[in-house]
């Protein structure tokens, strides 16, 4: 018994080792040509955006350049809207013309690269792109901005509003490969009522409330959306996480169908 656990167990190992180099070899055999140039133009974006925070701004210059000779001759895998392909062209195109801008500032250069990086990998990860990653930050601006509101204190509430506008305008390109229109339709709506009642001269508060209630649920809805088991997600994905879940779940349903039959062996009753 000892020694057939010792055989699973070494197996076990062994598999777990493995599944990830296969895995990724699988991968990148499978991949459609495609495929394979948009993940170049994935790791372009993301070198782009390290310079970026380095404030390296030859560097970003030299990225964003090459991304943006490459990306009028890539094929998309997948069909999106024209606005969606209008949305990454902008991006890129921005970012370009503002990084060789003589006046650009360490912290323009971080908000183009960061748009540029979080629409390309928009691209290529569909069910976990950047963008959602902001979740967090979004939804703590917001509560921060429902406060300023309740307690009238319009000088923060405007730097909020146009800090939490930045970042909108950061990953709404992103955001219209995976959203329908009328989803962004609706953050924009609200977005403008805000903007605009701020500049009144006498601010409706409970105006600038209600359409901050209505951000809020809409946000919640767009970056959040239906909840999904982790584990099933993890294991209907192509990912070596899930193959390593697979491979453990069948050799404990080996070991313990194996530890049953001794135990049935050892313990049959003697007629």
């Amino acid at each position: 018994m000892k020694k057939n656990i010792r055989f699973l167990l070494f197996f076990l190992v062994f598999g777990l080792m493995l599944s990830w180099p296969i895995h990724a070899l699988v991968t990148k055999l499978a991949r459609p040509a495609e495929e394979q140039q948009l993940a170049e133009l994935d790791e372009i974006a993301h070198r782009l955006w390290m310079a970026a925070q380095k404030g390296d701004l030859e560097q970003s210059q030299q990225q964003i350049q090459i991304l943006a000779e490459r990306f009028p001759h890539q094929k998309l895998p997948n069909t999106i809207r024209i606005e969606s392909l209008n949305a990454v062209t902008q991006s890129i195109l921005a970012a370009r013309n503002n990084l060789n801008s003589k006046a650009i500032n360490d912290q323009q250069l971080l908000w183009h690269a960061t748009r540029v990086r979080v629409v390309v990998d928009a691209l290529t990860h569909d069910h976990q792109p950047m963008w959602r990653g902001y979740y967090q930050s979004f939804s703590n601006q917001l509560q921060d901005l429902l406060k300023s509101a309740v307690e009238r204190d319009y000088p923060h509430f405007r730097e909020q509003f146009e800090e939490n506008s930045r970042l909108y305008l950061v990953i709404r390109p992103a955001m219209t490969i995976h959203l329908p229109e009328s989803e962004l339709r609706k953050l924009d709506t609200a977005y403008d009522a805000i903007s605009k009642e701020i500049r009144n001269s006498k601010i409706e508060w409970n105006h600038v409330r209600s359409q901050l209630r209505e951000l809020y649920a809409n946000t919640q809805s767009v970056f959040i959306g239906e909840d999904r088991s982790a584990i099933a997600y993890l294991i209907m994905q192509d990912s070596p996480v899930g193959m390593m879940i697979s491979i453990m779940t069948a050799v404990i349903v080996t070991l313990g169908y194996v530890a049953w039959k001794k135990y049935k062996g050892q313990f049959r009753p003697i007629t």
